[in-house]
């Protein structure tokens, strides 16, 4: 997977499980006794993508959580779960999972059936994403004022948009300038505080 993952952000969708198992050392074989396709490969690398940034959203607000010793005034909390976030947020290997992620989008843009696998995909991931903002968000006192997958996906084109730019643009406001612009006005303007939290 490893492999794959530097091979489709160098190559995209063209790569072959030739150049797969060329980067890994391993033969077609062993790539074929863990996957069918290099489609297959791309589509369990996105279901780790997706793991990763919830972890990562997850140690934000449990930081938070635990340096103050509980639960606070909501926008302090918003605002401290974002820096921590954004402290956690950008390894090195993200310019790597954004060509990626680039490459799902152009992909589905390009293939009704690769989109559809997509979706059923994403939609599975988000059920996980939608429960863990509502409870972070009860931690913090705040309830959404919209359906949490509307929340979710709206926090979701924040962070995406913020990555494309900040690579679309090298001199323009970095991802988290970017973040800190947004994120804390999307969350407190999609949410309202729990009454006697």
């Amino acid at each position: 997977m490893e492999a794959g993952f530097e091979v489709f952000a160098e190559r995209g969708l063209s790569a072959t499980i030739e150049e797969i198992c060329e980067r890994a050392g391993y033969t077609r074989g062993a790539f074929y006794s863990n996957f069918r396709t290099t489609e297959e490969l791309f589509f369990a690398l996105y279901e780790q993508l997706a793991t990763t940034t919830l972890d990562r959203a997850r140690e934000a607000v449990s930081a938070v959580g635990h340096d103050r010793g509980g639960p606070g005034g909501g926008d302090d909390i918003v605002g401290a779960a974002v820096e921590e976030f954004l402290s956690v947020a950008m390894s090195p290997e993200d310019r790597s999972w954004w060509l990626l992620t680039s490459e799902y989008t152009l992909q589905a843009a390009r293939d009704q059936q690769f989109a559809q696998r997509l979706g059923t995909l994403r939609r599975r991931l988000q059920d996980e994403l939608d429960r863990f903002i509502v409870s972070a968000l009860d931690q913090a006192g705040l309830a959404p004022t919209v359906p949490p997958r509307a929340l979710s996906t709206a926090l979701a084109a924040v962070h995406g948009g913020a990555l494309a730019l900040s690579f679309e643009d090298p001199d323009g406001p970095s991802y988290q300038e970017l973040l800190r612009l947004t994120m804390p006005f999307v969350i407190r303007g999609l949410t309202a505080p729990v009454e006697g939290a």
